[in-house]
């Protein structure tokens, strides 16, 4: 059996997604490209933190981190990230994902990681530690990572027909490819940090500005939601796991409405809005992931669907 750092030979991507279609599929289905734009693409890949595992010429686990790279201003820093673990059934109860573990959670703190989280990575999987197996999260809380909260994916069938918006003082359309500087502004003055990073990495993948719905007050953008689709250059994941469903998936969200605007209905507008955009476009399937918003989303007819417990730990420095 053989340990192979993530940046040393030719990492097995085809023998990786396998692996975690073998294992994971049932809920988490996941696409070559899906794969390699969080776990190879990704800027914050750690890959002195990350290893895969060989066991007579074939891959059976793997454990993937990350860091903050670049952009620490909008990102944090002394932050790690495991952002999936994955072995193989046939070799659990062995201890190797304990030894992936060790050696991730050391090359994190050689870099100067205070903290590790589970999940919740730039290019994440999960937001957490998924429901779907509760002996995951005993096995966390063994090695000290404590639960620090639990969040929520919702998913319901697009509704056959786009329903009425209930106000009339915003008027909400895409943002198109010439609004980009003043949606960034927007995003950098209302939501700096991980949205902003995300709108910029969009717009620098070449987006044309469709996948995010902008709520206007006269010319002042006010809010914003966006509407994720695979034509989108990034996969957004609120539709990662669109190998779940037969038609066509989209995703609502992250939604934010700047803060003097706030408690006007603006945010339910939307949503409302985004809804009836992606029954235009053809989805049949929406998913809004990683919320609490329990509620509020109910409200539009979503159900909880997937379930995330949140767990870190701070890194004991020697």
């Amino acid at each position: 059996m053989k340990f192979v750092r993530w940046d040393e030979g030719d990492l097995p991507v085809e023998a990786l997604c396998e692996l975690w279609n073998e294992e994971l599929a049932v809920h988490f289905p996941i696409s070559k490209r899906l794969f390699v734009q969080n776990s190879l693409e990704c800027q914050h890949l750690f890959s002195e933190g990350s290893w895969y595992v060989v066991d007579e010429g074939q891959a059976i686990g793997f454990i993937t981190t990350k860091y903050t790279k670049e952009n620490e201003n909008l990102l944090p820093a002394g932050i790690g990230w495991v952002q999936a673990l994955l072995i193989q059934k046939e070799y659990r109860n062995n201890g190797i994902g304990s030894q992936l573990l060790k050696k991730a959670e050391r090359a994190l703190s050689d870099r100067g990681v205070d903290k590790i989280i589970i999940g919740r990575d730039i290019h994440h999987y999960f937001p957490g530690v998924p429901s779907t197996d509760p002996n995951i999260s005993f096995w966390f809380e063994k090695r000290q990572y404590s639960k620090v909260n639990k969040v929520k994916d919702f998913y319901r069938i697009a509704p056959s027909q786009a329903e009425e918006i209930k106000t009339t003082d915003i008027c909400m359309s895409p943002i198109s490819k010439d609004e980009e500087v003043q949606f960034l502004t927007f995003m950098e003055e209302s939501f700096p940090g991980r949205w902003e990073y995300e709108a910029r990495e969009y717009f620098t993948r070449g987006g044309d500005g469709s996948h995010f719905i902008a709520a206007r007050y006269g010319h002042e953008i006010i809010g914003f939601v966006r509407l994720n689709d695979l034509n989108s250059p990034v996969i957004g994941p609120n539709i990662y796991w669109n190998g779940l469903f037969e038609g066509k998936l989209g995703g609502i969200g992250p939604l934010g409405i700047k803060k003097e605007y706030r408690k006007k209905g603006y945010g339910a507008a939307i949503v409302q809005t985004a809804i009836n955009k992606a029954i235009q476009r053809g989805c049949r399937h929406l998913v809004i992931d990683w919320t609490e918003l329990d509620q509020f989303y109910k409200s539009f007819g979503f159900n909880p669907w997937m379930e995330y417990l949140q767990y870190e730990k701070y890194v004991k420095k020697e």
